[in-house]
């Protein structure tokens, strides 16, 4: 049976490992209970040889607390360290504790297989399919096609999966013919996909199809379908030009509203609210200027991610293109990803958790308990303030950079999206630029009557 703690303040303060803090005036304010409690740590610390308590990890916290079962005391800890030394980093290794302890106590479920409702796996492909996404993969031709770009051929393999999918699900044979193209085009129809995303569905398969020679008929369907969907995308106004009004069709903007969000971050007394709230901010403001693929948004400290001394840089290869990218980040945005390293410990400690994240290679944006984030979850982030995916941040780009500076700065935004083909960047300023011209035109007219006569814009 432990013995009960009946040591007072003056008890505890005697001791010689609180010599440091003898005038801090946290000291004064915590109660004999806290005090108690991380002495009990300062004292596990010493018996361990740890000379600091930064350097605890959520395995010596629970072996700090290894008598118990439950989180309770682990709990009651943290608050006195907060209490004690606020913004202290050694509370992220502590939350981590107290939620394997809360872990323990669930049960845990068995996990259940993952049921694929759309597609098939890969490996069920018939064999000559597979043969020729292998060669595809080398990249060799075959019946006058070229192979898709080597970063779009995890997005054609996908449709190949759906492809087929629709076709055993209408009861037909793993084959290109204009019977499983029907069956896809009704599966497609019918889940009210949007005619761009048709469109492009119906190219990946009419590519495939060329690739291995499928009868005329398949490909003359698949043509067609293609024709069609074509022209159905350019009649119906996309949504993102809706969506890029909330943008104010610039990055200065979506900058300004990430700012917001930072700031509005410690008003929630939720830990997972505010971490998901920095999360938020940083993926909203970087990505407006660097307007990379999904894919290559899973920045990581130390593989692509770097810390020059003054501000941080990103040093990748882009996922589509295979191209080498290397930029440097605005110093003006350093706070945000300052935030994601802190995650609310003292700015203080800024410099040793920065290298540790560096030294541990911890990808940017994580969940609370440390792990990475989804694949997705930028995007999810900019769906939740934007009301679309990181996606649009292109378009974005493009539209402001081509009404501020014309061609040039068309040139600067396909170097930040990292593009090369000036075709891309006219798909992606569109009507969306030209929107944009109107709009700026209407605010210089109305700054223009506000310093003149208002009569000299009214008709008579």
């Amino acid at each position: 049976m432990k013995t009960p703690d009946y040591r007072s303040k003056n008890d505890i303060l005697r001791l010689q490992r609180w010599d440091l803090l003898i005038g801090n005036p946290n000291m004064a304010a915590a109660t004999v209970q806290e005090l108690r409690l991380v002495d009990d740590l300062l004292a596990f610390l010493e018996t361990r040889g740890i000379s600091s308590m930064e350097a605890l990890s959520a395995q010596e916290f629970l072996k700090f607390d290894s008598r118990n079962g439950s989180e309770n005391r682990l709990r009651r800890l943290k608050h006195a360290i907060v209490a004690i030394f606020p913004g202290h980093p050694s509370v992220l290794a502590l939350e981590e504790a107290i939620r394997s302890r809360e872990a323990k106590r669930k049960k845990k479920s068995k996990p259940k297989s993952r049921r694929l409702s759309k597609s098939v796996e890969f490996d069920q492909l018939p064999s000559a399919w597979r043969k020729a996404f292998a060669d595809m993969d080398a990249g060799f031709d075959q019946n006058g096609e070229l192979p898709p770009a080597e970063g779009m051929m995890d997005t054609h393999k996908m449709k190949m999966r759906q492809f087929l999918f629709s076709a055993r699900a209408a009861g037909l044979p793993d084959a290109l013919s204009t019977e499983t193209v029907r069956a896809y085009a009704r599966d497609l129809r019918n889940r009210g996909v949007a005619p761009g995303t048709l469109r492009s569905s119906f190219a990946a398969v009419q590519k495939f199809a060329r690739y291995v020679a499928a009868g005329t008929e398949t490909l003359d369907l698949l043509a067609d379908l293609v024709r069609i969907y074509e022209a159905q995308a350019r009649k119906v106004k996309s949504k993102k030009f809706n969506h890029l009004q909330k943008t104010g069709y610039s990055p200065v903007a979506l900058i300004e509203q990430a700012r917001d969000i930072l700031q509005g971050s410690e008003e929630h007394v939720c830990p997972r609210s505010r971490h998901a709230q920095r999360n938020r901010a940083a993926a909203l403001a970087l990505f407006s200027v660097m307007p990379v693929r999904l894919a290559d948004t899973r920045f990581v400290f130390g593989e692509n991610l770097f810390w020059t001394g003054t501000q941080y840089t990103i040093e990748t290869e882009l996922s589509k293109s295979g191209y080498a990218w290397t930029t440097d980040i605005d110093p003006r945005l350093n706070v945000l990803i300052d935030a994601l390293i802190l995650r609310g410990a003292n700015p203080a400690w800024l410099d040793h958790m920065r290298q540790t994240c560096l030294a541990e290679k911890r990808s940017l944006f994580i969940n609370i308990d440390g792990t990475p984030v989804a694949y997705g979850y930028v995007s999810d982030c900019w769906r939740r303030e934007v009301g679309t995916g990181e996606h649009i941040a292109r378009t974005v780009l493009h539209t402001f950079m081509g009404i501020e500076m014309g061609q040039a700065g068309t040139d600067l935004a396909m170097a930040s999206c990292g593009q090369r083909n000036h075709a891309t960047a006219e798909a992606y300023q569109g009507e969306a630029l030209a929107m944009a011209q109107r709009m700026k035109g209407q605010a210089e007219l109305r700054e223009i009557a506000n310093q003149g006569e208002l009569e000299m814009f009214e008709f008579k």
